[in-house]
């Protein structure tokens, strides 16, 4: 393992260590668990099994996307406020601790540490919201196969779950890659989950409402458009998948390189 594989390792380490993200984790896992002893209990009954009750394994996930039956949107929702608040106290804490300058005399390159945080926290992110969508399906299975149905699951369908559980594991590791990189512009984790609510509740909603021409450009229909990864109907405008998830990622970018100039150029002696 090269230097910066190391470096990597121990940053993905430090970020599972964290008392706020293990805590995250077992606040999804309770969820989990809750989830699935609801989805049985409600299942009991056949004269109120509906057809888009959970306990009918295909809706896990409509391979025809979009249309808001699949109970993996639930999770996938869930993930994504795990991921921006996980991020941002990756990216923020150690300012707010004032530790900062410690890490730096441990490893002295900005843009090495910058840049192993930032993979660290994309790659956990990814690992860990794929993890938990595996546990958050597993959860129904008493209520599937006691009282419900695998019917229309063939292989085609195994492979669109698989697919989506990727893509959402994808839009995961990007909001906390997002997360890092505002908290580290910020210096703090407040910074990060306001910045990211304010703009994602308030700005793109107002220029949705104002402009609806405009919201092609806007992170939240360009994710919405990538889940499913088909169109969003009646919408009135174009945007394909492959041009969503490449607008998601140019957005990023520009932010990823912002914030590690401001990490590589702000004075941090006097911050400790």
């Amino acid at each position: 393992m090269n230097s910066f594989g190391r470096l990597l390792w121990v940053e993905m380490r430090r970020a599972l260590h964290r008392r706020f993200v293990r805590w995250m984790i077992a606040l999804a896992l309770a969820f989990c668990a809750l989830a699935g002893v609801i989805v049985y209990l409600s299942s009991r009954n056949p004269a109120k099994l509906t057809s888009d009750h959970p306990a009918h394994m295909v809706t896990w996930w409509s391979s025809g996307g979009g249309d808001g039956d699949s109970i993996l949107l639930t999770a996938a929702l869930f993930l994504v406020f795990g991921a921006a608040m996980c991020g941002a106290s990756v990216g923020g804490a150690e300012w707010r601790a004032g530790t900062i300058t410690t890490v730096l005399t441990w490893e002295p390159s900005r843009f090495r540490l910058h840049a192993a945080r930032t993979a660290s926290a994309a790659i956990l992110a990814f690992l860990i919201g794929f993890a938990l969508q595996v546990v958050f399906l597993a959860s129904t299975l008493p209520g599937v196969l006691l009282n419900g149905s695998t019917e229309g699951t063939d292989g085609e369908w195994w492979i669109a779950l698989v697919t989506a559980m990727s893509r959402i594991s994808m839009i995961t590791a990007l909001i906390a890659v997002l997360a890092v990189s505002i908290a580290t512009i910020g210096r703090n984790t407040s910074a990060a989950l306001i910045g990211i609510g304010v703009w994602a509740f308030v700005a793109e909603r107002t220029i949705a409402g104002l402009k609806p021409g405009w919201a092609r450009y806007l992170i939240g229909e360009n994710v919405v458009t990538v889940v499913p990864w088909q169109a969003i109907e009646d919408a009135r405008f174009d945007l394909s998948p492959t041009t969503a998830l490449a607008t998601l990622l140019f957005y990023l970018a520009i932010i990823v390189v912002i914030a590690t100039a401001s990490f590589a150029r702000r004075d941090v002696a006097a911050m400790s």
